[in-house]
């Protein structure tokens, strides 16, 4: 009956553990993805800021040139 009770308590501390385990996955995977799509949208942030500043100069060489 002891052997019974002391089985019954490891499975259940191993699923408690394994919950914890797949909670913090989760809890990562998130974050980093938080941190993805922030990285991606200053990418984003860049390339236009980058178009603008290249059509400027685009601008700028037309109006030199007439």
């Amino acid at each position: 009956m002891n052997r019974g009770s002391n089985k019954a308590e490891r499975e259940a501390a191993f699923q408690k553990l394994q919950s914890e385990r797949v909670a913090k996955n989760l809890e990562e995977d998130r974050e980093r993805d938080a941190g993805d799509r922030q990285e991606r949208k200053q990418i984003r942030q860049d390339e236009r800021e980058e178009r603008k500043r290249e059509r400027e100069k685009a601008r700028g060489q037309d109006e030199s040139s007439t």
